[in-house]
């Protein structure tokens, strides 16, 4: 008697699955538009950790629903050239209190600094998933940030004045609360409860408000998050 074996492939599985994520991002805030020649910077690594939760909606289709935290950083050195800059004069009245002056005037120089921001986010994603071990995302992102650390200094002249000044150029006093964009990555199951996932983050907002004189250009973050998911239910 002979016995025959025929493997056969096992069409994925989608189920409502809840994951614990962990990993790090690289990146920076990108500047659109107007750079300045001779800008540099530096991307550092910074965390993410959060929640998965996957809802089938077809064999072959999930929405992804991800709350998390993520820290993003990077250095930055930048010249500025007759930036429009808001100087802060502490004037000395007559009964001896002090006022501060709020001046609109320029400022050449050179900025250096650095971006540390922390952000709650939710990406909301479509998950494509042609096997059992590789999946396609994409969809967007709504983040708010939770605290800054981000500052700059120029050294430099202000307005016509010729001495050289250290300034605080009040880059983390200028943050945009909120941001949004877009992600797209894919995702890989390594086990049956761990997987790792790999997307781009394309920000669609500017980080700084939009009355902020000194940075007169959109500066979006731009980053990338690479994960592992292990599976709790």
């Amino acid at each position: 008697m002979t016995c025959h074996v025929i493997a056969q492939d096992v069409a994925p599985i989608n189920t409502l699955a809840l994951h614990i994520r962990i990993g790090a991002c690289v990146g920076a805030p990108i500047p659109v538009g107007n750079v300045p020649e001779g800008s540099s910077g530096s991307p550092v690594p910074g965390f993410i950790g959060g929640l998965t939760l996957d809802v089938p909606v077809s064999a072959t289709w999930s929405v992804s629903m991800e709350p998390q935290f993520v820290r993003y950083e990077a250095t930055f050195d930048t010249p500025l050239e007759d930036q429009p800059y808001i100087d802060k004069v502490a004037i000395t009245t007559p009964d001896g209190s002090t006022t501060v002056l709020e001046v609109n005037t320029t400022f050449t120089g050179e900025a250096t600094g650095a971006f540390i921001t922390d952000y709650l986010q939710l990406p909301v994603l479509a998950r494509f998933q042609p096997s059992s071990q590789w999946g396609l995302l994409a969809g967007g992102y709504v983040g708010w940030m939770i605290q800054t650390q981000s500052n700059a200094t120029g050294v430099g002249t202000v307005g016509i004045r010729p001495e050289v000044v250290t300034k605080n150029l009040e880059f983390g006093e200028r943050m945009q609360g909120f941001d949004m964009g877009l992600q797209v990555g894919g995702q890989y199951q390594i086990f049956e409860d761990l997987r790792v996932d790999l997307r781009g983050i394309y920000g669609l907002t500017s980080i700084f408000s939009q009355d902020f004189a000194t940075v007169d250009r959109t500066v979006q973050n731009i980053f990338v998050h690479l994960s592992v998911g292990f599976r709790l239910m």
